[in-house]
């Protein structure tokens, strides 16, 4: 009202001015000089009052949008302080997972402490699983589950999260199945079968090597969120490191007791199991079953076919040996070029003689083709026993040699047996 008030009396000031201007005849009288000079004194005033004010209502909003940027770095602080007892037991659980896992160094104990530790970090979660990959075969494998609910897991090759996460070695958070557009939830077991609605999956990966595939999962919508799923991610490449150290270090014990191209024991390591084995069936009254095994005529297929094809009959034999023989607790050695020792473990006679005819049974039938030729061989056997044949190592093996060459010398093809069979 004011401001109003003055601009009005200025105007009509000014405009009287103007007329004396304009019109010669006319003189201004000497008392609106005054005037005049008060109405402009006024106008500066009105102008510098306005400025002012502009400034300071300028400065005013400057103030207070600094206020409200600092009141929500306050609230921001206090959302971040009320979860800083969280985040503390989760690094420590971090921290102790990392010291846990250095520690492993059997790739079994790393799945076994992997999946508890999924366990006690995700509380929420209704299903825990692990798989390894196989690079050979390019598929994985379901090697661990932890379950709150008793149900079967069918997808033991993974479905298509855990496919989407091997081909794309990338974690993958899910907080809704049913909404997700990159995925067919219906084509999942995990949500037809137990219901899952939130999945967090992420590889065990070193850079672009994959070695499987971890999964939590839960029925309950928006159960987990991104730090969750890092947090995975993290243990689960921790994981991969120490997971590939023990396969490392794996590889350099096969190495030092395993044949390259059978992986079938050395003969000094089978001595020293077959030493021990020994010992196990003494104090459980048990019988052992030792075989010499011996490729028929294996120069002449080299000489003919060449050691590539050698080889392959190496290995082919190796494979049907693993098939008929290669059972838990039995032990298998490559003796030298061509012969093989196997310790059948804990059998009877006639089981140890009926597993001896089978193989050389197999490999009677078993043929090779090279260059559109198939190549047949045989092999030759001889079989004693423990503790009938001998009590000690080198005299049973001794002893199974001789009734190797006398199988040889009787035609080849054929298995002779220690008496006491």
């Amino acid at each position: 009202m004011y401001s109003f008030s003055i601009a009005i009396i200025f105007c009509l000031l000014i405009s009287s001015f103007i007329f004396f201007i304009s019109s010669p005849q006319a003189e201004i009288p000497s008392s609106l000089v005054p005037l005049f000079i008060a109405a402009g004194i006024a106008f500066l005033f009105y102008k510098l009052r306005n400025d002012l004010f502009l400034r300071r209502h300028g400065e005013f909003d400057r103030i207070e949008e600094r206020i409200n940027l600092i009141n929500e770095k306050i609230e921001d602080k206090k959302a971040t302080l009320q979860t800083l007892p969280h985040q503390r037991r989760r690094v420590s659980f971090l921290f102790n997972v990392s010291q846990n896992l250095i520690e492993l160094n059997n790739p079994e104990q790393i799945f076994d402490f992997l999946i508890n530790a999924f366990s006690d970090l995700f509380p929420k979660a209704d299903t825990s699983l692990l798989f390894e990959f196989d690079r050979e075969t390019d598929t994985l494998s379901l090697s661990r589950s932890l379950k709150t609910h008793d149900f079967i897991i069918r997808a033991k090759n993974g479905d298509l999260l855990d496919n989407w996460v091997l081909r794309h070695n990338r974690s993958l958070l899910i907080d809704d199945i049913a909404k997700d557009f990159r995925f067919e939830s219906h084509a999942l077991d995990a949500y037809g079968q137990r219901g899952a609605a939130s999945f967090m999956v992420s590889p065990l990966s070193i850079s672009h090597k994959i070695l499987g595939v971890a999964r939590v999962e839960s029925k309950q919508k928006n159960c987990f969120n991104l730090d969750d799923s890092r947090l995975l991610r993290n243990i689960c490449d921790l994981a991969a490191i120490v997971l590939e150290r023990a396969n490392l270090f794996k590889r350099a014990q096969d190495l030092a007791i395993k044949d390259p191209l059978t992986s079938f024991y050395l003969k000094e390591y089978f001595y020293k199991r077959l030493k021990a084995e020994i010992r196990l069936a003494k104090n459980k009254k048990a019988k052992i079953g030792i075989i010499m095994i011996d490729i028929d005529d294996f120069k002449s297929i080299n000489d003919e076919h060449g050691h590539i094809v050698g080889d392959a009959v190496l290995k082919r034999l190796s494979r049907s040996i693993v098939g008929v023989a290669g059972g838990t607790g039995n032990l298998v050695s490559r003796f030298g070029g061509e012969e093989f020792i196997i310790a059948l473990i804990d059998l009877s006679n006639d089981e140890i003689k009926q597993t001896v005819e089978k193989l050389r049974l197999t490999i009677e039938s078993t043929a090779l083709k090279f260059r559109r030729k198939m190549i047949n061989f045989t092999i030759s056997l001889g079989v004693v026993a423990y503790p009938a044949d001998g009590l000690e190592v080198m005299e049973l093996i001794d002893r199974a040699d001789k009734l190797l060459y006398e199988a040889k010398n009787k035609g080849k093809n054929q298995v002779c047996c220690s008496p006491n069979l």
